[in-house]
């Protein structure tokens, strides 16, 4: 199987009813790049009681469920297709 028909598998299984590819952990990983306003592996762990390299983790399973190449990317993809809390949006 082929990297870019892996990808699209993997996005169609994380399809909910609001067309949206992130589960609920994946959305508040999102959310708290943007109320830290930045996508700094060691604040967003800090933030969210987590290993660095659990978000390292989430970070590559977004990019990979939303075919997107940057975090910043997932992010302006997140806010524009409404995927995201709006309470944390800025």
């Amino acid at each position: 199987m082929n990297v870019h028909r892996a990808s699209r598998i993997t996005r169609e299984l994380y399809m909910n009813a609001n067309n949206n590819p992130l589960t609920p952990a994946l959305c508040r990983l999102m959310e708290a790049c943007l109320t830290l306003k930045t996508t700094d592996t060691k604040k967003i762990a800090d933030y969210l009681n987590r290993s660095p390299a659990t978000i390292r983790n989430e970070f590559q399973h977004i990019l990979v469920v939303m075919d997107v190449h940057c975090r910043y990317a997932a992010l302006k993809t997140a806010e524009e297709k409404g995927w995201l809390n709006s309470e944390t949006k800025h």
